[in-house]
């Protein structure tokens, strides 16, 4: 069976096993060729060049054989340590190594600016002539790839992105701190505002297994359960394009399982239940 473009995993790939991913307290062994894999997905978002530019190599991307999409995370880095800001950006540099990297690499469909002008991200004041610069050099050797942007639901304003629409292709949304109002009251209209505003650009829903924003522990399950079924119907109707699970590294804690199966199981549910003509 074709794997699922649609339906994607955010992670890291390990160097070594049990081994660091960002944002991820302690080791892990599940590097993300296995969460994809467990999950049964085309799609990888993979995101060890967000941290070092070196990690855009043939080594790396040889791990992710296999696996139709990829979307590669561009560089910035703290210099001051993590958490203690002195941000560089190496987003133009990335760019263009991702697209020569892509004439080898053909699964490779596009780059990614994480937390693009969040209030106090790496990227929060960049210019549009900059965005321009960075997806000319993304789209340098292969026109075909695709600039993605990260955003949030309720704490950035979709209207901001207007200067910039003609130079990013796609928006991963994110809603940061899970409630029963924000998905019962609030999702649908912001997402219908979301694509009434960029109707051309493509729309890949962000989903958080792990609460980082509201708790740092693992998503409750009430909130999973919830998530799920909303942003189901989304993709139904054809207002999202993609959904993406972050992150692989935590797969294989047991205090995630409960997350991590039920994902897998809505998922298979989803792709083997709608018959395609």
């Amino acid at each position: 069976m074709k794997k699922d473009e649609r339906f994607c995993v955010w992670g890291y790939i390990l160097d070594k096993v049990p081994g660091k991913a960002m944002f991820v307290n302690g080791l892990t062994q599940c590097s993300l060729e296995t969460a994809v894999d467990y999950l049964g997905c085309g799609c990888a978002f993979w995101m060890n060049p967000l941290h070092d530019l070196d990690a855009l190599n043939e080594n790396q991307l040889n791990r992710l054989d296999g696996i139709p999409s990829i979307i590669c995370g561009l560089t910035h880095i703290e210099t001051n340590g993590p958490g203690l800001g002195g941000w560089e950006l190496f987003y133009k540099e990335a760019a263009a190594r991702v697209s020569e990297l892509s004439l080898k690499y053909p699964a490779i469909k596009g780059a990614l600016i994480d937390d693009f002008r969040s209030e106090t991200g790496p990227s929060r004041d960049i210019t549009p002539a900059e965005l321009h610069e960075i997806n000319a050099a993304l789209k340098s050797k292969n026109p075909a790839l695709k600039l993605y942007i990260v955003q949030y639901y309720t704490l950035q304003n979709p209207a901001d992105l207007l200067p910039y629409r003609d130079d990013f292709d796609g928006i991963s949304v994110w809603n940061w701190v899970p409630t029963d109002y924000f998905w019962d009251a609030l999702y649908a209209d912001e997402l219908r505002r979301l694509r009434e505003m960029f109707p051309d650009k493509v729309l890949n829903q962000g989903q958080f297994m792990h609460d980082f924003g509201g708790g740092n522990r693992p998503m409750p399950m009430k909130y999973l359960r919830l998530q799920c079924s909303k942003i189901l119907s989304q993709l139904e109707a054809g207002t999202l394009d993609g959904w993406c699970v972050i992150q692989s590294g935590y797969f294989c804690r047991e205090y995630h399982r409960r997350q991590a199966e039920y994902l897998r199981n809505f998922w298979n549910w989803i792709r083997q239940t709608r018959t395609i003509l």
